[in-house]
């Protein structure tokens, strides 16, 4: 089997109970099938966080980081839930609040993702990396986190534009 051709496919359930199965492949493609809804997706951040890696490695670690994003769904949903509190209540703005707060979701639910592969597989995690892709692994997280913050921030603060004494 050449490394072109590497799969791996993972079935199991959440703690909540959701059967899942996880497919993810060395062409980078990831197909994530919760029930009988299916994703297939590229695998962007897997990408970057896994660089360095054996295949071996990367491929078991990719494949705990997709189930990490059904494992920590509760995170996204009650962030989604805050942000839909906290949001302005006027007109003003609507469509940059909503891509700023799609931008954090996204950045909240990959830091969630990746901490649940952190916590799960803490030897797999461990692999040796080089050290351009211990640093590159760094950035992700740092990146994610601000990226995470100041969208949320974003999302739920007045507009600039806004009249004084306008909330």
């Amino acid at each position: 089997m050449s490394v072109l051709s590497k799969r791996l496919t993972w079935r199991t359930r959440t703690w909540y109970g959701l059967p899942t199965t996880i497919t993810v492949s060395t062409s980078n493609m990831h197909k994530v099938q919760a029930d009988r809804v299916t994703l297939p997706h590229p695998g962007v951040v897997n990408t970057v966080v896994r660089a360095g890696l054996p295949w071996s490695t990367r491929l078991a670690l990719t494949a705990q980081h997709e189930l990490g994003h059904l494992q920590t769904l509760p995170v996204p949903v009650a962030h989604s839930l805050l942000l839909w509190v906290l949001r302005p209540r006027r007109n003003g703005g609507r469509m940059r609040r909503w891509a700023w707060g799609l931008l954090a979701h996204q950045a909240v639910w990959e830091v969630a993702a990746e901490g649940y592969v952190l916590f799960a597989d803490r030897r797999a995690w461990h692999a040796p990396r080089p050290r351009w892709a211990r640093v590159l692994y760094g950035a992700f997280w740092v990146a994610m986190m601000l990226l995470g913050l100041k969208s949320t921030y974003e999302a739920v603060r007045s507009s600039p534009f806004s009249a004084a004494g306008e909330s």
